[in-house]
This record gives structure tokens, sequence and C-alpha cells, in this order.
């Protein structure tokens, strides 16, 4: 039994090993949306053949600004494991009109500094391109008391710049919101399917520096007067990390 139990553990160990070199994936499921989480190394080091010699396209700054369950139900065949959930609901509000209130605040925002701002729904152009972009997400709990924001970049990021991005999220939204962090990033977040251009058309770009916010709690009475109450609040913290980040 016990030879049989090491070789069941030496198989999965080599199994995961293949997957890890050789570009192998592994979807899941989960209680709101598909998420496919790329493991391959693409050759172990650097970045993928098709993107070496790839280069900015000309143009002005722009940004892309995804507003999280905004319409859903217009969502391509592939994008389909996305209908499980409608977001989370609070103050009267489902999340994707909290999510487009902060998106539109951020566009003027945005706007006013000579930038190109793309306010996108749940299903993203494919091979969409910007300067950065982040996808706008309110939480929820069955526990009033659960609050905070949160920030995530992608498993894969071949930009190299998207951790920046997350810690300037992380600096200024609680400086300009008073709102607490909460730590709790789940793999979800980080296998976000917009994220994730190998598996799906309806992604960004793999050059294009991608985050996922969730901007409080829509289930918390003080996140909700700033989500709620005062949403040019919230884009205010979001917007002055981006344009640190873009050097305005």
């Amino acid at each position: 039994m016990r030879k049989l139990i090491i070789g069941a553990a030496g198989a999965a160990i080599f199994v995961g090993f293949i997957a890890f070199s050789y570009g192998y994936s592994v979807e899941r499921v989960t209680d709101t949306e598909t998420v496919f989480e790329d493991v391959s190394l693409f050759g172990q080091f650097g970045l993928p053949l098709e993107l070496q010699n790839w280069q900015r396209p000309d143009g002005p700054l722009r940004v892309g600004i995804q507003v999280g369950h905004w319409k859903l139900k217009e969502v391509p065949e592939e994008l389909n494991g996305l209908l499980r959930s409608g977001g989370a609901q609070g103050g009267g509000k489902q999340e994707w009109e909290v999510n487009l209130a902060i998106a539109e605040e951020l566009k003027s925002i945005f706007e006013e500094e000579g930038i190109l701002v793309d306010v996108l729904p749940v299903t993203v152009p494919p091979g969409y391109f910007a300067d950065v972009f982040v996808a706008i997400h309110a939480d929820g709990s069955s526990d009033s008391r659960v609050s905070g924001f949160k920030v995530a970049a992608p498993w894969r990021d071949f930009t190299g710049k998207a951790g920046e991005l997350v810690d300037l999220l992380e600096e200024e939204y609680p400086k300009v919101t008073g709102m607490k962090q909460d730590f709790n990033v789940s793999r979800r977040m980080r296998g976000y399917y917009a994220f994730n251009w190998r598996r799906y058309e309806h992604a960004v770009h793999p050059m294009t520096v991608a985050v996922i916010m969730e901007t409080g709690f829509l289930t918390n009475s003080n996140d909700q007067r700033i989500l709620i109450t005062n949403p040019k609040l919230a884009a205010q913290g979001i917007a002055e990390a981006i344009l640190k980040f873009l050097d305005i």
C-alpha cells in the first residue's frame, strides 16, 4: 500500500512538472466566474516568442476601465460561465451600478488630463490594448462587518509593471478614501478571465498593464458611504494612483 501511495504521489508530481514546463493549463469554475489559470512557462525564460519584438502602438495614452458585471447578459459563448453571478448587492444597489458610477467619474478625470478612455463592459474587445486596464468591482459578504478594498495583478504579468500599479493603488486609494485594506486577495482575482489572453479571445493584450480592484464591500455601511454616496471619492483614489503610474 505504501509503495502504491508513493507511486501515485510521484506520478502527480511528474504530471505537474510536465504541465508547468510545457504549457499545460488548468481550468476550474468558481461560483462567480470561469477562471482559466495559465501555468505555462512559455519556454521557461522571458516572453513568449510572439511578444519578444512587441512595440507599443503609436498614439496617446489610453486607459481601459472595465465595469464589473455590466452588460453581463451580452457575453459571448466563451464567457457563459460568468452568467452564474450578477455580482454583489447592497444599499439598494446592484454591483454593476456602483462600478459604472465610479468608472464614469474616472473617465471624466482622465479625459481632463488628455488621456483616451474606454469604459468597457464585461466583454472586453478581442486583444484589447491600453497603457492601463483596471477592472472595477465591489465586494459582498454575509457578514456586514467585513469591509475594505483589495487589488490584484495577473498570475503572469508579461509587462513586469502590474505590481507597481498595485502598490500605488494600495497607497493612494486609502489615502483619499480613508478605507482600510482587505488583504484577502483570492486566486480568483489573480486568475481573472480578462487577463487570460491564451484562453479567451475577449481578453486584454498581454502587454497591457492590468489589475482588478474590489473597491469595497457593498454589504458594509461604512464602505457604502463611499461607493454609493460618493463614487467620485473612490474614483479620485484610483485616478491618483494611475496618474502617478503614467507619470502625469
